[in-house]
C-alpha cells in the first residue's frame, strides 16, 4: 500500500516529485507550442531610448505625435526568401513618409538568421490613415500574409 503523498514516507515524496516534473514538462510543452505560431502578437508599442516608438505585428494602433520618427518591425527570416514590403494604405505619403527599410537579423553571424524588417517613418503632417504591409513569397507578387496598422499623428 502506498502511503500519501504529505506523509513524508519516500514512496509518497517520489510521488510528488514525480507530480512535480510532470508538470513543469507540460508547462514548458505548452509554452514552447504557445510559441510554435507564424507570427508573434505584441499589443504594446515599445520605446527606444532614442525615443523612437516601435510598433509589431499585432498592435492595430499607432498613435504618434507630429515630428519623431516611429517604426513598425515586422517578423522575417531571411533565409526563406520572403520578405516584407509596405504596400501603401491611405496614411502613406499623405500623413507619414518612409524613412528607411531595413532586415535587423536576431544572430548577424548566421547566414539566413530570423529577425525583423524595420520600416521607418517619418511623420509628415497631423491626421490619420492606414499602413498597409505585405509578406511576400519569393518571386510572387501574391502576399502570403497582410498587416494593416491604424496611424494617427497628433499635431505638435
Amino acid at each position: 500500500m502506498d502511503e500519501p503523498a504529505t506523509g513524508g514516507g519516500r514512496r509518497g515524496t517520489r510521488r510528488v516529485v514525480a507530480l512535480a516534473a510532470s508538470a513543469l514538462v507540460l508547462t514548458g510543452g505548452a509554452l514552447v507550442m504557445a510559441g510554435c505560431g507564424a507570427e508573434q502578437v505584441n499589443n504594446a508599442a515599445s520605446t527606444a531610448p532614442d525615443g523612437v516608438e516601435t510598433f509589431t505585428s499585432g498592435d492595430t494602433a499607432v498613435n504618434v505625435k507630429l515630428g519623431p520618427k516611429f517604426v513598425i518591425s515586422l517578423p522575417e527570416t531571411a533565409g526563406t526568401g520572403y520578405q516584407w514590403k509596405p504596400s501603401g494604405g491611405s496614411a502613406a505619403g499623405v500623413y507619414v513618409d518612409l524613412f528607411d527599410d531595413a532586415f535587423v537579423p536576431d544572430n548577424p553571424d548566421l547566414a539566413g538568421s530570423s529577425g525583423v524588417r524595420n520600416f521607418t517613418y517619418d511623420t509628415a503632417k497631423a491626421g490619420s490613415g492606414t499602413l498597409t504591409f505585405e509578406l511576400l513569397p519569393p518571386g510572387s507578387t501574391k502576399p502570403s500574409n497582410t498587416e494593416t496598422f491604424d496611424v494617427t499623428v497628433a499635431g505638435g
